[in-house]
């Protein structure tokens, strides 16, 4: 469940900044190979790479993985 949730909120989190993938990489060192995967659900990011893209992005850990008592229903 949290792995489908979080990696839709990463790539609604990069879209909104107004970032491509290969930015983002330029930006953070995290590779667009490995963005890619993470924002389709087919890899999980390590714990760095995770909090990396919150900061990066200025969003919540609640609101990226979808917990807390006011993230459940928010998109």
């Amino acid at each position: 469940m949290y792995k489908d949730y979080y990696s839709k909120k990463l790539k609604k989190a990069r879209e909104r900044a107004g970032y491509t993938q290969k930015q983002v990489e330029d930006l953070t060192g995290i590779t667009q190979p490995i963005l890619s995967r993470i924002e389709r659900g087919d890899r999980e990011p390590s714990i760095e790479n995770l909090c990396t893209l919150i900061d990066f992005y200025e969003v919540s850990a609640d609101w990226i993985l979808g917990t807390g008592v006011n993230t459940k229903h928010e998109n």
